[in-house]
């Protein structure tokens, strides 16, 4: 209030105070009737309304200047107009009471309202009865303040002065604050304005109005007819198409001029016998008038804001679900949102792939075809399954459960967590929301590394365990003092050895960690010339032949570490007494791939274990030969980064092996 009340004197400068005086002075001067008896009484057009709405614009207390103002211009009046001075301080105080009981009103009735302490328009049926109850109520305190007051100084009856009274202030109330408020929320705030036309156009502006005149035309020339009737009809026309605005002018117009045609013996108003109940028939006339347009408007612009609301409410929801659908849609995790009855309310795709139905839309029917096993496959029963058990209160977290697709039978590990959810009120069912999250490779990669600690644990074990043991015989020995030279060489001899079988372990145990981890760094490779290089540094030329080979798109690092793997094997794995022979060579298989081959004449593979030996730690010749079993476990890794295959096979030419990988053409 505070703010509002000075954006108020903003608006109304206390220069404007003569100009309210003088306006109170005129127009009860020009509405003077000398021919009804009564002082006090005789101004039939409408001015009371201007002191409330000059309250109200100036956001005056009850006890200010404005007061006094007020006392001071009714008083003045009310003596221009006849009256006696006891009566005109009747007049004065009644007119005091009644204007200020009004503002009190309003602003405790209406807050919200601009000029009443808020910032809306009159733009709601319950404000407008609230407003106008405001009004009632304090006209009619002042009506029967000012009969009773009368009659103790005349002892005349009042009771069709009083009704005047009360009618002329009601309507000079109703269509002047009404007006006033209305015309100053659109010209002095921010608020989003409405169309001042409403649902109407110009054209049906200027044809309301032409309706208007040809109304009033029609009712005010057959005096003897009681046709008024028909001026309600243009009322109804503005209130139902027109702004609030409009519909508070076009009421103001017509009721000073329904009181101004009355006033001069002109119209249906004027016909009475007796004139003051032709004023008092007036006056409630423009009262109904402007109740009628007002009621249509605000309850137009009641169900337009709530059509407005409605539409914001529905793009918001629109938009929310718009973010909702994207957020979830993006989730890596699978989410899904199912009822006690087992219907699938809602689902993303992640949650499609997570359960192997990819390709096919995810149905309540296509989840019930999935059964569920603890990891350790013992197969769990329905109460104990994650989705139960949420419905039933209990969230569960990150529990992993096995899946088979029953058409595909593919089996998945998913990690899934259930929330139950509010329930259902309209169904009375129960909810819960499933997160999914496909596990499957960690879960192989989990079992792979703790195979491959298994095996790293053995591995290491076994040459550790013949230093300690060969350290240990050597210390007996020299405790004993009988070490020798040569079985001092033979012992440090045996260490050595299982010094080197370690560290080889150790280095093959480092490149199967990052051959997997390192980031590819593609290139143009020649492998011909990275096969000579890996033949040299082995001494190998006499019984290793390296043909041309095309250019590959490769890690040159990871290249190097394939061939010299397969080539060291080669050289490796050969029967007692017998030579190497060994060939490396390649071409292009088609546009896009180039075919390398490693052959050899060695001991070959077994044919149970062409595929086996790519396996971590399998060896198909453990007992007469050393390894770690991993070299080809990292070759495979490593051609199956650059996209590639790589088999076994036998070498037809006779004994020995061909294996054959494939790598990306350089030029594809």
């Amino acid at each position: 209030m505070p703010g509002d009340r000075k954006q108020l004197h903003a608006l109304v400068s206390p220069g404007w105070a003569v100009a309210f005086a003088a306006l109170i002075g005129v127009l009860a001067v020009a509405a003077e009737r000398t021919d009804y008896p009564e002082p006090g009484f005789t101004s039939a057009v409408p001015i009371g309304g201007v002191a409330v709405l000059w309250f109200l614009l100036r956001g005056a207390r009850v006890l200010s200047i404005e007061t006094l103002v007020l006392a001071a211009v009714a008083y003045g009046a009310n003596t221009l107009t006849g009256a006696e001075p006891q009566q005109a301080g009747v007049f004065t105080a009644t007119t005091v009471v009644q204007t200020l009981l009004a503002v009190v009103l309003l602003r405790a009735w209406c807050p919200q309202i601009w000029g009443c302490g808020g910032e809306r328009a009159l733009d709601r049926p319950r404000a407008l009865a609230r407003f106008g109850a405001a009004l009632v109520i304090a006209m009619a305190v002042g009506a029967i303040l000012t009969s009773v007051g009368i009659t103790a100084l005349t002892g005349d009856d009042t009771t069709m002065a009083g009704l005047l009274w009360f009618g002329r202030n009601l309507c000079s109330a109703c269509i002047i604050v009404t007006f006033g408020l209305l015309l100053g929320q659109r010209l002095r705030t921010d608020l989003p304005r409405r169309p001042l036309l409403g649902d109407g156009t110009w054209a049906e502006l200027v044809a309301m109005a032409a309706f208007t005149v040809a109304m009033y035309v029609v009712a005010f020339s057959f005096e003897d007819l009681p046709i008024a009737f028909p001026l309600l009809a243009a009322t109804v026309w503005c209130g139902l198409r027109f702004s609030t605005v409009f519909s508070a002018g076009h009421s103001l117009v017509i009721g000073l001029a329904t009181l101004g045609l009355t006033m001069v013996q002109i119209g249906p108003f004027a016909s009475v016998d007796r004139l003051e109940f032709g004023y008092l028939l007036a006056e409630f006339y423009i009262a109904t008038m402007v109740i009628t347009g007002l009621g249509l408007s605000t309850g137009r612009d009641e169900r337009q804001s709530l059509a407005d609301e409605l539409r914001r409410a529905q793009e918001e929801a629109e938009y929310s679900e718009r973010i909702r659908s994207a957020v979830i849609g993006s989730m890596t995790e699978g989410v899904l949102v199912v009822d006690e009855t087992g219907e699938l309310l809602m689902h993303n795709e992640a949650a499609a792939q997570a359960l192997g139905v990819d390709g096919e839309p995810l149905t309540t029917g296509s989840r019930l075809s999935l059964s569920s096993w603890s990891v350790d496959g013992v197969l769990l029963s329905d109460a104990e399954r994650p989705t139960a058990r949420a419905l039933r209160g209990e969230t569960v977290q990150d529990t992993e459960i096995m899946i088979r697709v029953a058409d595909s039978g593919e089996s998945r590990i998913l990690n899934v967590s259930a929330i139950p959810l509010p329930r259902d009120e309209r169904l009375n069912r129960a909810r819960a929301l499933l997160l999914l999250r496909d596990t499957t490779s960690e879960h192989a990669h989990r079992e792979e590394l703790s195979a491959f600690a298994g095996v790293v644990a053995h591995d290491l074990r076994n040459p550790l365990a013949a230093i300690d043991g060969w350290t240990e015989m050597i210390a007996d020995e020299l405790d004993a003092g009988a070490l020798d030279a040569q079985l001092a060489r033979e012992f440090v001899s045996r260490v050595r050895s299982a010094s080197r079988r370690m560290r080889e372990l150790i280095r093959d145990l480092l490149a199967h960690a990052t051959s997997n981890a390192r980031d590819l760094d593609v290139s143009r490779t020649d492998v011909t010339a990275i096969a000579a290089e890996i033949v040299a540094a082995r001494h190998a030329e006499g019984f290793v032949s390296v043909e041309p080979v095309s250019l590959v798109l490769a890690d040159p690092v990871l290249v190097r570490q394939v061939l010299d793997n397969l080539v060291g094997n080669a050289v490796k794995y050969v029967a007692p007494g017998e030579e190497p022979k060994i060939m490396v060579r390649g071409c292009r298989s088609d546009a896009r791939l180039v075919t390398i081959e490693v052959v050899d004449h060695g001991i070959g593979v077994p044919d149970g274990d062409r595929e086996k030996i790519f396996d971590e730690f399998h060896r198909a010749h453990y007992r007469e030969y050393e390894g770690s079993g991993l070299g080809l476990s990292i070759v495979r890794r490593i051609i199956n980064r650059h996209g590639g295959t790589i088999e076994a096979l036998p070498n037809p030419a006779g004994q020995g092996s061909i294996f054959r990988f494939t790598l990306p053409a350089y030029d594809a």
